[in-house]
């Protein structure tokens, strides 16, 4: 089996890795096994199941993603630009990925959404909690740069979803293109968007 002292966290690794190359479907058992060096007895030890495993790759991949917000959040001040930041990180992040594999694979929350969201709805439970911890983080980057004055945004929680939505659609048709400097030309669209929201209050408060 190998060091069964690491056997879990390589099951994990492999997992990551595989689905987020071709996807929860396409992945067996016995293949993350394989890839992790792990016999398929002891992964029923750690795993009671192939859903369980995923439940905890969701949790690995949405920490991945959270710890690269929380680094544009704290890299500049302006709200504005950490927008910005978040997404010329994701640009550098896939472009990398795409030079070593000659894959953009898009965001792998957003993936397993479309894959599984109508088939599993533990899954589809899980990713949604993911996708509104990540809104409730922007919210409450909103909510300090209105109580700063730096934007009036009426509704917050909704422009809080729409960066996200935004973010997902752009990562989607990156993507689709394959290509990894769509992230970086539809960065300054989350801009427009925020700018949008202040002109409509600002607008209407004159």
């Amino acid at each position: 089996m190998g060091r069964t002292s690491d056997a879990k966290a390589r099951l994990i690794e492999a997992a990551m890795e595989l689905i987020y190359a071709r996807g929860y479907s396409a992945v067996g058992v016995q293949e993350i096994c394989a890839q992790a060096g792990v016999n398929k007895g002891s992964f029923y030890h750690f795993f009671p199941s192939k859903q369980a495993l995923v439940l905890t790759v969701i949790d690995a991949y949405a920490q991945y993603v959270q710890q690269m917000w929380e680094e544009a959040m704290l890299a500049v001040p302006s709200p504005l630009e950490r927008m910005l930041r978040v997404f010329e990180i994701a640009y550098e992040a896939h472009r990398t990925l795409v030079d070593a594999c000659g894959q953009m694979r898009g965001c792998p929350i957003g993936n397993l959404v479309l894959e599984l969201s109508n088939q599993d709805e533990t899954i589809r439970q899980k990713l949604w909690e993911v996708c509104r911890g990540w809104a409730d983080m922007v919210e409450r980057m909103l909510r300090e740069a209105a109580a700063s004055g730096e934007l009036h945004v009426r509704d917050i929680d909704t422009t809080a979803q729409s960066v996200i939505a935004y973010f997902e659609g752009v990562l989607l048709l990156a993507k689709a293109q394959n290509d990894p400097l769509v992230v970086k030309q539809l960065a300054q669209g989350v801009k427009y968007l925020l700018e949008t929201h202040r002109r409509d209050h600002l607008d209407k408060s004159q």
